[in-house]
């Protein structure tokens, strides 16, 4: 049996100059088509989620062990000090696509779009998506956050939530909320929501999710909501038609951010992966677990890091077999980054 590694991402020892920001938080990760480690983060002045706030991604060539200089993809402003839940995902013709949000969505704030074509290393100017959010509808929005997908077909597939101002809530709360997928068929061109799922008794104020795609293509969510309990919908094609929409018994969550990703290669089952705090009340005990049924049994597991956690993030590199987890420590005072193959994985 292999033993994983876990490195210090945040605060970096390598970088005396990043003390601008006292907290690094809602971690995001995707690996690229050349097998580029990209995370990304919130870099706060204060741990508030309104605070003055810039958005940088780092590159890893060499399967997380080191990172370059910080590339700036948002910066706070007077007007918008919030620049807040990126998001990213690469298309079939290798574009990287980056996601981000001002100010929720409210107060003037805008979604806004840029990509890159050369792996991360340069990005477009930004581009106004926010006419694709229902601006009349809703009040608060915000993507993912963590990363997208594109699916087998090419969609382009990030899920949302917003707060419908039908609601009555205050115009910067962020419940009840329901939840959306934002997809584009057209490699980034467009954008549009999907069907929208509700809050329910069961199944209150869904909010923070991330979408994988099953071995039989169907599309899955895995749903923060504010229960101790994650929640699941699956689709046929990512934004119609969901069924399924139920809580998840066996998945125990302190409501916090957890995030799935596919290992998917010729030597081992389509296993779908899912990582978070398997705590019902603190934001501790990092758990990775596996299922090799869709997400029907979970009967994969491993401890990433039992006294610390927060927001997790995790992504799988299939050419090279590595599993990455990224996550939260004291709300972004510190955050690591784990390191596993499919080995690691211990059957329950």
């Amino acid at each position: 049996m292999s033993s994983f590694i876990c490195y210090d991402i945040f605060p970096d020892i390598n970088d005396p100059n990043d003390t601008q920001y006292s907290n690094h938080r809602i971690p995001g990760m995707i690996i690229t088509d050349k097998g580029t480690v990209i995370i990304y983060t919130e870099a706060r002045r204060t741990g508030s989620d309104w605070a003055h706030m810039d958005i940088f991604c780092r590159r890893s060539s060499d399967h997380g062990k080191t990172f370059g200089s910080p590339i700036y993809l948002a910066y706070g402003s007077d007007r918008h000090a919030t620049v807040n839940n990126p998001v990213m995902m690469q298309d079939k013709n290798g574009r990287i696509h980056f996601l981000h949000c001002e100010s929720y969505g409210i107060n003037g704030g805008r979604i806004l779009r840029r990509y890159s074509d050369d792996d991360g290393l340069t990005w477009s100017d930004p581009i106004d998506i926010t006419a694709s959010t229902m601006p009349d509808y809703r009040n608060a929005f915000a993507l993912g956050p963590g990363h997208g997908i594109c699916t087998k077909t090419g969609t382009l597939l990030v899920p949302i939530w917003m707060v419908p101002k039908s609601f009555g809530s205050p115009l910067e709360e962020h419940h009840p909320s329901v939840l959306s997928t934002l997809y584009s068929t057209n490699q980034g061109e467009s954008w549009q929501l999907g069907d929208i799922l509700p809050t329910t008794t069961e199944i209150h104020s869904p909010n923070e999710t991330v979408a994988v795609e099953l071995s039989d293509g169907r599309i899955y969510l895995s749903i923060r909501n504010r229960t101790h309990r994650r929640a699941q919908a699956i689709s046929a094609d990512g934004y119609t038609g969901w069924t399924d929409y139920l809580p998840v018994p066996e998945l125990i969550d302190p409501i916090c951010f957890g995030s799935v990703a596919v290992y998917n290669r010729p030597d081992t089952p389509h296993t779908l992966l899912f990582a978070n705090c398997e705590h019902l009340s603190e934001r501790k005990n990092v758990v990775l677990k596996g299922s090799i049924d869709n997400g029907k049994t979970w009967t994969l597991r491993r401890v990433i890091d039992a006294d610390r956690g927060g927001y997790v993030e995790c992504a799988v590199d299939n050419t090279a077999g590595l599993i990455y987890v990224f996550y939260e420590d004291k709300a972004g005072l510190t955050d690591h980054l784990a390191v596993l193959t499919y080995d690691d994985l211990l059957p329950l």
